[in-house]
């Protein structure tokens, strides 16, 4: 096992910059809940409009993650982060210059497209970086990005729209994407992808254990987006008030979010396979308590942060499942974003094969 210390100092701002990039994603993703009611006055349409468009962002960062995958697991990480990063920024300011949420749904599948790269590369560079053993806690420091954008960035965002509208908002998530990017290519170290074997999707889902975890993945994101997108519109037509809040929402589940990342090292030790199905059961009890909790915005913010608190471990479980083994024994830098979720449990740790910087050549 690598000293934590140790391993902090050998991975250097990596994580750091990677936790960013999902700060970026997330803050996109999650801003447009709070400032629904906003985008749909604006674009003179309702929020089942705009929570369409937002229906497409999550449409092609599926289809992308799906059809996109395995062409990017041959290039240099970085590379291919730099080039989603930047696909990201224009789709941001495709959104901002929307007259119609036609042109919006368009700007979301440009962001969507660029997101379904982006999250499977960087959770696949954070598990290749990590040392042996810490997988989860070095993931669980860049999941911290979504608990970035939920605790910052999301209500950051609502009050610069009360203040200057949401396609300022919009504009300002581009330029922090572009800033990321830069930074991005100097700091992250990349694994070679000289050894990288493409899988077939047919033989993925033939490997044992496979397609229930991914009915798994489906259910998870399909229940937490479903909530999410219109909690926010509900809270403001229920209870009153603007963006800031709405994104009071996202704060309390951000905060949830960001302090389950003090148990990542337990669940390293545990064995997410032996925690994820009560973690999930806990869930469901989550999501039948928002109905009763959101008739008060205290009880409502309470059960947020429990619910944030979940979803942070069941998602660190999760990919921790699918990074787990997904390449040959012994090749830690095989592991590849197509094949992602091919082996959750197969093949034991790798112990050999460690991630060494890439040549500036190869980024």
């Amino acid at each position: 096992m690598v000293v934590d210390g140790d391993a902090d100092q050998r991975l250097g701002a990596g994580p750091w910059i990677l936790m960013a990039g999902i700060a970026v994603v997330g803050a996109q993703s999650l801003l447009l809940a709070p400032v629904l009611t906003d985008v749909a006055a604006s674009l003179g349409t309702g929020p089942a409009a705009v929570g369409r468009a937002a229906g497409a962002y999550g449409l092609a960062t599926a289809l992308s993650a799906l059809g996109l995958g395995r062409i990017v697991d041959a290039l240099p990480r970085t590379r291919v982060l730099r080039a989603a990063g930047v696909a990201f920024a224009l789709g941001m300011l495709l959104c901002a210059a929307a007259p119609h949420w036609g042109v919006l749904a368009a700007g979301q599948v440009v962001a969507g497209v660029a997101a379904g790269v982006t999250l499977p590369v960087t959770y696949a560079l954070a598990t290749e970086l990590a040392p042996t053993g810490s997988e989860t806690r070095v993931l669980g420091r860049v999941l911290l990005g979504w608990s970035v954008a939920l605790v910052a960035a999301v209500p950051l965002g609502a009050a610069l729209t009360d203040a200057a509208g949401w396609r300022t908002t919009l504009v300002t998530i581009a330029g922090v994407s572009a800033v990321q990017v830069s930074l991005l290519g100097r700091l992250v170290p990349t694994c070679p992808r000289h050894n990288v074997r493409p899988v077939r999707y047919r033989d993925a889902l033939a490997r044992p254990g496979v397609r229930p975890l991914l009915l798994v993945v489906l259910a998870y994101m399909a229940a937490f987006y479903g909530t999410y997108a219109y909690l926010g519109d509900h809270v403001r037509s229920v209870h009153g008030g603007g963006a800031g809040v709405a994104a009071l929402v996202s704060l309390a589940y951000g905060l949830g979010f960001g302090a389950a990342g003090l148990f990542d090292g337990r669940i390293d030790r545990a064995g997410p396979t032996r925690l994820l199905l009560p973690t999930v059961l806990v869930l469901v009890g989550v999501y039948l308590a928002l109905p009763p909790a959101a008739r008060s915005v205290p009880a409502l913010l309470g059960v947020c942060v429990v619910w944030g608190l979940v979803n942070h471990a069941g998602l660190g479980m999760i990919v921790a499942l699918l990074g787990n083994g997904a390449g040959p024994p012994g090749d830690r830098c095989s592991r590849s974003t197509a094949p992602r979720p091919t082996s959750p449990l197969p093949w034991p740790r790798p112990r050999s094969g460690r991630c060494t910087k890439a040549r500036a050549s190869e980024r």
